[in-house]
C-alpha cells in the first residue's frame, strides 16, 4: 500500500459537497484517489475534482473523477481560481473543465463568496419509457438527466431506471431526478461511469440546469428565475433566450471554501 501527499480544498455549494486534489493525478488513477479521500479523510464528500496545477499562475483546468462535467464543482473551481487573480469583490475567471469542450466562464464574487456560471443548453431533449410512463430525458454536455415527475423518491427505481437510460443514451454521467413541479423541490441522483458511483447528491448544479430546461419547455416568457429545493440547498436557476430563441441557464449562490491543507491517503 503506498501513501499520497497532496494539497486538498473542500467545497461546499448548497450541499453538494466537493473535495478538490490540486495535483496531477494519473487519469486511471482518479477513481482509487476519490474512494479514498471519501473514505479516509471526508465522509461527507460527495465527489472528488482534479485541478492540475499550473506553477506559474492560477490553475490550469479542473477534472471530474469520471470526466463529467458537474455545474456546482465547476463553480466552486471558478471561484478558487479566482483567489489567484487581482481583483476584490465581483470579477469574471474563465475555466477548462471536464465535459465541456472550450473555457466556461464563472462570474464570482471573492467578497460574498459567491459563484454563478451559465451552462450550456440543452443537447437535446426526448423521451424515455420506464416502467410503462413517458419521461421526459434533457441531455446536457457530459451529463444525461431524466425528469421523474410523478413519483416519490426511490432508489430501486433509480437502479432500474439507470439500466435503460445507459442503454439509449451514451455519456460519461446519467442523473434521475425526482421533482416536484408544486413545490420545486428535487431529489438528484447522479451516477458516473467513469467511477462507478451512485450518490444521492446534497444538490446538483447540472440537474438544476435540467429541471429548468423541463419547467420552461411551454413557456413563452422571455426569462425565467426560480429558486430550486434539494436535499443540502438550494440552487438559483435564472434564464434567458439566445440568438435561436431557446433558454439557456445560468446557476448561482453562496459557495463555501476550505482553506488549502495537505492531507495523506493510503492507495
Amino acid at each position: 500500500m503506498k501513501e499520497r501527499t497532496f494539497d486538498f480544498v473542500k467545497a461546499d455549494p448548497a450541499g453538494n459537497i466537493t473535495g478538490f486534489v490540486v495535483w496531477p493525478v494519473d487519469p486511471n488513477q482518479r477513481a482509487a484517489y476519490a474512494n479514498a479521500i471519501m473514505e479516509q479523510i471526508d465522509s461527507s464528500i460527495e465527489q472528488v475534482g482534479f485541478i492540475s496545477p499550473s506553477y506559474d499562475g492560477p490553475p490550469l483546468r479542473m477534472d471530474m473523477m469520471g470526466s463529467e462535467f458537474c455545474g456546482n464543482a465547476t463553480r466552486s473551481y471558478g471561484l478558487y481560481a479566482a483567489s489567484f487573480e487581482d481583483f476584490q469583490g465581483e470579477g469574471e475567471i474563465e475555466v477548462y473543465v471536464s465535459g465541456v469542450k472550450g473555457p466556461i466562464t464563472v462570474k464570482v464574487d471573492k467578497e460574498k463568496s459567491t459563484a454563478s456560471v451559465e451552462i450550456p443548453k440543452a443537447k437535446a431533449v426526448s423521451e424515455i419509457e420506464l416502467e410503462g410512463t413517458d419521461y421526459k430525458v434533457i441531455e446536457l454536455e457530459g451529463i444525461v438527466h431524466t425528469i421523474i415527475d410523478n413519483r416519490e423518491e426511490d432508489e430501486k427505481f433509480v437502479k432500474a431506471a439507470l439500466e435503460k437510460i445507459q442503454q439509449k443514451f451514451e455519456e460519461e454521467a446519467y442523473g434521475v431526478l425526482f421533482l416536484n413541479k408544486d413545490t420545486f423541490e428535487m431529489v438528484p441522483y447522479v451516477y458516473v461511469k467513469g467511477s462507478d458511483t451512485l450518490i444521492r447528491e446534497g444538490s446538483c448544479g447540472s440537474g438544476t440546469v435540467a429541471t429548468a430546461t423541463y419547467l420552461t419547455l411551454n413557456s413563452k416568457e422571455e426569462t425565467f428565475e426560480q429558486e430550486i429545493k434539494q436535499p443540502k440547498g438550494s440552487i438559483v436557476a435564472t434564464g434567458r433566450r439566445d440568438e435561436e430563441g431557446d433558454f439557456v441557464f445560468s446557476i448561482g449562490g453562496y459557495v463555501e471554501l476550505s482553506d488549502v491543507e495537505k492531507v495523506t491517503i493510503k492507495l
